[in-house]
């Protein structure tokens, strides 16, 4: 079967100016803000759903993967990335599949016979790049779910595009993943995309990671049923949130999850999802996924054969046990049930005791799927399930405590709605939980990046920190718009820091019911204050948007002495940079001057590699080579890693220079490389600092540092062809001379006219620029 296009719904342009509407009142509330003093400063705080609903969506634009990210994606500064997911090799190491079931199932596979499959899309899972099957799926239904229960919130703030835009990214991935055959049965689901051990080793932004990714199938004989459930899950959301306006897709869309729950149910082999995520999502069940499904299948088609498997597995008491979460949807389905017996058996027990019949329960047993809900939420706020912190937050677990105390919230707010739709105790708590997020708590912190002055700065984000290592402690270069991070611990406690990824952690899962809450809460408590923020997100600058234009090195040393004498300099370094996009041809010189050598010829200098991450961790390995005369008697040794991204690979390269022959002697004290250097004690616990001496190069240029005479790099600033600090007309005519052949670009000013960063100057670059200009004009 031909797979679904992904096509956008609205022109990042369009976007923008929906973004800028007024916000309605709804319903008359409180004020929403409020002052206390904290610190004897004081402080307002901001409690605005529709801002939040605005923000919190930001999230998964900061997290889009694959081809579509430049075309959907309303960030200046994330950009198509993972590419070659589109082309993954089918064969038995690039997936988990066996040789025996491709050649098997080739023609279905791979249709065009290029031996190689299309799996680029989704979503990144976190701050990290791997896109893990069940937080995946999870989030596409919830988002599904939230759209679904206050889609009229959403159109009223302006945010119904950006919402159908995402849910579009989430569910066209789930159709291109899965494979059907002429019959439209479904021979096989992706369900991840790289792997956790060999992707949480880098920190880097996603555009120029080029890690080895991995792709993970469900077959019959590996049925993940968990995974191939929650996707047929998000599939039948999206039918149910796309239907009217457009019918087409949205039957498309439901054909996909009907094929992937037949997928999942014909499968004895029932199992949860152990080959992939290894211990970073370990499902715990597949039932609660099914019935997950299920219902929203039942919701879409009417068909009681799914209300009939429904039942076969459904835990009438699991939900007041936990709450709605990626590993536990018991909670998310019983409010579906409840739904499905108020459309259709409101007043009667035909639903109940076909469930009590599947169950084998006892026809006198109460059966009332709300009660259950309302049963959760009641613990919730008394504290049978959960830790009610001395602020008066509901704790239930350590990771991503924020997450589930908004799941929980949404709860409350749906039953609300089908209890009166009117704010009950349950809303009320619910709308406590959620300013407490706000800031409304002893740290007097808001747990939204982005949305108030009191905002935490540094989560756990790659793509957003600009940084190369989550250590470090500098300030990020991108606000991460609307990211739910962890949150606090169970005495209100919380670190704001990038390095702590259990109290500033950030995925697509502890968003997803974050933005349903919030435009719950804006239903019920929305006012005339609570405006969204127009023209947003924020522009950034050009030179924030291409990044900087700097290379630079990072390193210590150790002095190896023998008989109270120098010998060696053991020197460890990191490349790192600051560019959007780093080069595969990059060098490193470390200068030194032969006067500081006794009775040893330059030539004659020991040059040993002492540690290679690299060549480690990759197929690629560096080469270390010299001495080569710089001049007069200054030479250095170069290290380079052809085809290899080092720059801010945060891969760590050693080598030592010197001498260890007998009676020679190495004095370092006159070598340019070794100014400044911190020299410690040991090349494995030394702390590196920025240098400026070693030399960094691309394809022999030099890019970062400066030379032992003071040569330093020419700055080069996309679209200042002409170098005059200034991005304006001038830069444009100069353009439009070199693509009509009347002047031609050179060297630097070539680099500068390639605006949007594809390594080729044409029409492309000219209407970029052009944008940009116009824009700033």
């Amino acid at each position: 079967m031909k797979k679904f296009k992904l096509t956008k719904l609205s022109t990042r342009k369009a976007k923008t100016l929906i973004t800028g509407i007024l916000v309605p009142a709804l319903l008359l509330a409180p004020v929403s803000s409020i002052s206390l003093n904290a610190s004897d400063e004081e402080t307002a705080l901001e409690f605005n759903y529709a801002k939040a609903l605005q923000y919190s969506q930001y999230f998964y634009d900061a997290n889009m993967c694959g081809t579509g990210v430049d075309e959907n994606c309303q960030y200046e500064w994330r950009h198509d990335c993972h590419t070659y997911d589109a082309e993954l090799p089918l064969d038995s190491t690039n997936t988990n599949m066996t040789e025996s079931f491709i050649d098997e199932h080739r023609s279905v596979l791979d249709p065009d016979g290029n031996g190689t499959l299309d799996v680029s899309g989704g979503f990144h899972d976190a701050g990290d790049h791997v896109k893990f099957g069940m937080p995946e799926a999870y989030s596409g239904s919830t988002l599904g779910w939230g759209f679904y229960e206050f889609r009229e919130q959403y159109e009223a703030t302006g945010q119904a595009e950006h919402a159908k835009t995402l849910l579009k990214y989430f569910n066209d991935y789930f159709m291109k993943c899965t494979y059907l055959d002429e019959t439209g049965k479904a021979i096989a689901f992706c369900y991840q995309v790289g792997d956790g051990d060999v992707d949480h080793a880098y920190w880097n932004a996603p555009e120029i990671d080029e890690m080895f990714r991995r792709g993970w199938f469900a077959t019959d004989e590996l049925p993940s049923t968990d995974c191939v459930s929650a996707a047929a899950a998000s599939l039948a959301a999206n039918y149910m949130n796309f239907k009217t306006e457009a019918p087409e897709y949205a039957e498309t869309s439901l054909t996909y999850a009907k094929a992937l729950f037949e997928f999942a149910e014909r499968c004895d082999n029932k199992a949860c999802n152990a080959d992939g995520p290894k211990g970073y999502y370990t499902s715990s069940k597949w039932q609660d996924d099914y019935c997950w499904a299920a219902a929203w299948l039942y919701l879409a088609t009417k068909d009681a054969h799914y209300l009939d498997q429904l039942f076969q597995y459904y835990d009438y008491y699991a939900p007041s046990c936990w709450t709605h979460c990626w590993n536990d949807v018991w909670a998310g389905t019983t409010c579906l049930l409840g739904e499905i017996d108020d459309l259709y058996d409101k007043n009667g027990q035909e639903l109940e005791n076909q469930f009590r019949t599947a169950a084998n329960k006892s026809p006198y047993e109460v059966i009332d799927f709300w009660s259950q809900i309302a049963k959760t939420v009641d613990n919730w706020m008394n504290g049978t399930t959960v830790t009610i912190t001395p602020g008066g937050y509901s704790f239930l677990n350590q990771w991503g405590s924020a997450r589930y105390n908004t799941a929980t919230q949404l709860l409350a707010l749906v039953y609300d709605k089908h209890h009166g739709d009117t704010p009950s105790k349950y809303s009320t708590w619910a709308k406590s939980q959620m300013n407490y997020l706000m800031g409304d708590n002893p740290l007097n912190r808001c747990y939204i990046v982005g949305y108030s002055d009191i905002s935490v700065k540094y989560p756990h984000h790659r793509a957003a920190s600009g940084l190369s290592r989550c250590e470090d402690t500098n300030e990020h270069k991108y606000v991460l718009y609307g990211a739910l991070v962890g949150g606090p611990g169970s005495s209100d406690e919380h670190t704001d820091s990038t390095a702590d990824y259990i109290y500033n952690e950030v995925t697509i899962d502890y968003n997803a019911a974050f933005v349903g809450a919030c435009a719950g809460l804006y239903r019920y408590f929305g006012d005339t204050s609570m405006e969204v923020t127009p023209d947003f997100p924020p522009k950034v600058s050009a030179d924030e948007e291409e990044g900087g234009s700097s290379y630079w090195v990072e390193a210590f040393g150790v002095n190896i002495v023998q008989n109270d004498e120098p010998k060696t300099n053991e020197i460890t370094l990191y490349v790192c940079s600051d560019v959007t996009k780093t080069s595969k041809n990059i060098s490193v010189r470390y200068y030194f001057d032969a006067t500081g050598m006794t009775s040893l010829d330059a030539d004659k200098i020991e040059m040993r590699q002492l540690y290679d991450q690299t060549a480690a961790e990759t197929n690629y390995a560096a080469q270390l080579s010299g001495p080569h005369l710089y001049k007069d008697n200054i030479y250095y040794v170069e290290i380079t890693w052809d085809g290899f991204v080092v720059a801010n690979s945060n891969k760590k390269y050693q080598f030592a220079l010197g001498t260890y022959a007998w009676q020679n002697y190495w004095n370092p004290s006159d070598d340019w490389s070794y100014q400044g250097l911190s020299i410690e004690e040991s090349n494995w616990t030394g702390t590196p600092v920025k240098t400026d001496h070693i030399c960094v190069y691309d394809n022999g240029v030099l890019v970062g540092g400066m030379e032992p005479d003071g040569t330093t790099p020419v700055t080069i600033r996309k679209g200042d062809i002409n170098s005059d600090s200034e991005i304006n007309s001038l830069d444009l005519a100069l353009l439009k001379m070199h693509l009509a052949g009347t002047k031609t670009l050179t060297e630097n000013a070539l680099k500068a006219a390639d605006f949007n960063g594809d390594s080729s100057v044409d029409s492309l670059d000219f209407e970029a620029l052009k944008t940009y200009i116009l824009e700033l004009i």
